[in-house]
């Protein structure tokens, strides 16, 4: 007679083999076959129950399914919950709030993202901190509050120092993020400051012709134009454009917010 681990580890191999030669649309069918299968022989309030909930959730949220993706993630959370398992649950909790972000399900994100970074706390696990509280201040900035997105962000930046040192590209990232949260907030000193502290880091870990590189540049042009300051904002816009072209079309977004941000300064600058 088979034993619940076995049947566990048949439905496992089945899955996956079935999984690596299907479509992505077939591979949520397959799944849904898989999880009913999985009840049948798996207790509700388990950890593989809960495992066979995350594993059909990401494969719904590869597939684009997002909405099923986040009740498959939610089921499996509450799983979680139940059975104490906080590494599991803040994992779980975590994807949550990106779902809930892409689904424009705002105050739901806010709140999955905010219990992730609790979960994370209470374990003194802090490899997440820099990337979840990121997130945070992204939705807050979405939502045109950039006064508790510049919070999350120093957050963020805290988190990521104390993980990484001050000369980390994700420490970089918490810079630039917050040097954009200063500048909505119109605290133009403070944002300047922060996206040269960003582009120095950049600069001497991915050299001088790199994306986040320009992103830094282009920051810093819009601080400047901001303040009147238009021979700099013109020179760090030219700059942040002669990047990009080396890696990106003409017609590219980013570029093209350039061409627009140049072409709005003064003739006579």
């Amino acid at each position: 007679m088979q034993t619940t681990s076995s049947l566990w580890e048949v439905l496992c191999r089945d899955f996956e083999s079935e999984r690596q030669v299907s479509r992505a649309q077939d591979c949520c069918e397959i799944s849904k076959k898989f999880l009913s299968a999985a009840r049948l022989v798996l207790r509700p309030d388990s950890a593989r129950m809960g495992d066979a909930l995350e594993i059909v959730g990401d494969v719904f949220q590869a597939a684009g399914e997002y909405v099923d993706a986040a009740r498959y993630f939610e089921e499996a959370r509450e799983t979680a919950e139940r059975l104490g398992a906080l590494s599991s649950q803040a994992r779980l909790s975590a994807k949550l709030g990106l779902l809930f972000e892409r689904l424009d399900r705002h105050e739901e994100a806010i709140q999955r993202t905010r219990e992730a970074v609790s979960l994370y706390e209470s374990q003194r696990d802090f490899s997440q901190h820099a990337l979840l509280l990121n997130h945070l201040g992204g939705i807050h900035r979405h939502l045109g509050d950039p006064a508790e997105a510049a919070q999350d962000y120093t957050h963020a930046l805290e988190a990521a120092t104390r993980m990484h040192g001050h000369n980390h590209p994700e420490t970089a990232t918490a810079l630039n993020n917050l040097g954009v949260a200063r500048m909505e907030c119109q605290q133009y000193d403070e944002a300047e400051s922060l996206h040269m502290q960003a582009l120095g880091i950049r600069e001497k870990t991915f050299g001088p012709m790199h994306p986040e590189v320009a992103q830094s540049m282009a920051n810093l042009g819009v601080v400047y134009h901001a303040v009147g300051k238009y021979d700099q904002a013109r020179a760090y816009y030219h700059g942040a454009s002669q990047i990009y072209r080396s890696f990106r079309a003409e017609d590219d977004p980013e570029l093209q917010n350039l061409q627009n941000n140049i072409a709005a300064l003064p003739d006579h600058a």
